[in-house]
């Protein structure tokens, strides 16, 4: 296990669940469950899922993106001439009941490899789960900042060619877009899967209802611009398909070809349900874009209550 070095007030602003966004000076590829270690106390202070390594910021998306990195703007000056503009998606974090200590070596200022007795610590203090969300958290903004930010990316070539390129051969939803749902699952409580590259075409969540878990794929190779495609496992979708199609901006995903609301793809393995003969397939949904915080926070409610 790995151990980021994280300062004050950062760290505490990611235990809490304020944060998601971590600025650093570089991309990093690992993903992940990591360890939060409070730089200059020699301790783990918490445990988080690094789940994604977003382009590189230019002044206007710093600013725009306020509500995830927590960066004001008397000190985003710094941030720009320092470098830190490259966003670490760090969510599910968990605080331990009791700070782990851990002997740091010489040199060590941002990651550090854990031994295995202090692994073996960290898991004797998780804290337990955090529990239900409260109704205030899943009340997401209308119009999210950070679809504006990807806005503000837009006004130069050079910025649009570096988007394309991080985010991977043929991925073509926005990196803000995917962002915001993963900083929204992250503050309703429902786990988000790490990809295993940049060129993974699903992205999991996995939300916790009184029937078990459930595994909702984010296309992460829509083509359309103005909504994005989630899909479900067959008899989910069967229980709640109505509930769903009474949401305002919701609607049943088609099939160009096959006019009908089935999409093949591999991927729906992912539901781990009796198949029919052939390749699986799963039941899709388009939602706006533009309310994406506000409508992936309703269809994640349905299902939890199901």
């Amino acid at each position: 296990m790995k151990g980021l070095i994280i300062r004050d007030p950062w760290i505490g602003m990611i235990l809490d669940g304020t944060k998601t966004w971590e600025l650093r000076t570089q991309h990093t590829t690992l993903r992940g469950e990591i360890a939060l270690i409070r730089k200059g106390s020699s301790q783990i202070v918490g445990v988080a899922d690094l789940v994604d390594s977003l382009p590189r910021l230019d002044q206007h998306g710093l600013a725009e993106s306020v509500q995830f990195h927590r960066v004001p703007p008397a000190e985003q000056a710094s941030a720009l001439a320092n470098g830190w503009l490259f966003p670490w998606l760090i969510v599910n974090a968990r605080p331990l009941s009791t700070p782990v200590p851990y002997l740091h070596p010489n040199g060590a200022v941002t990651w550090l490899n854990l031994d295995p007795n202090t692994s073996q610590s960290i898991a004797r203090a998780r804290q337990t789960s955090r529990g239900e969300p409260s109704q205030e958290a899943v009340k997401a903004p209308s119009q999210p900042a950070i679809i504006r930010s990807v806005q503000a990316f837009k006004t130069n070539g050079d910025v649009v060619r570096e988007l394309d390129r991080d985010s991977g051969p043929g991925s073509k939803i926005s990196p803000a877009l995917e962002a915001e749902l993963v900083a929204t699952a992250d503050r309703l409580g429902v786990k988000v899967k790490p990809l295993g590259s940049n060129t993974t075409k699903m992205r999991s969540f996995i939300v916790p209802s009184r029937a078990g878990d459930h595994v909702v794929l984010l296309n992460r190779m829509a083509r359309s611009t103005s909504h994005f495609q989630v899909f479900l496992a067959p008899a989910l979708d069967g229980r709640v398909a109505n509930s769903i199609a009474g949401i305002p901006g919701v609607q049943r995903f088609v099939n160009a070809s096959t006019h009908d609301h089935r999409m093949r793809h591999s991927a729906f393995r992912a539901f781990k349900e009796p198949q029919p003969v052939g390749e699986p397939f799963g039941h899709g949904w388009l939602l706006d874009q533009h309310r994406a915080g506000e409508l992936f926070s309703k269809l994640v409610e349905i299902i939890r209550n199901k």
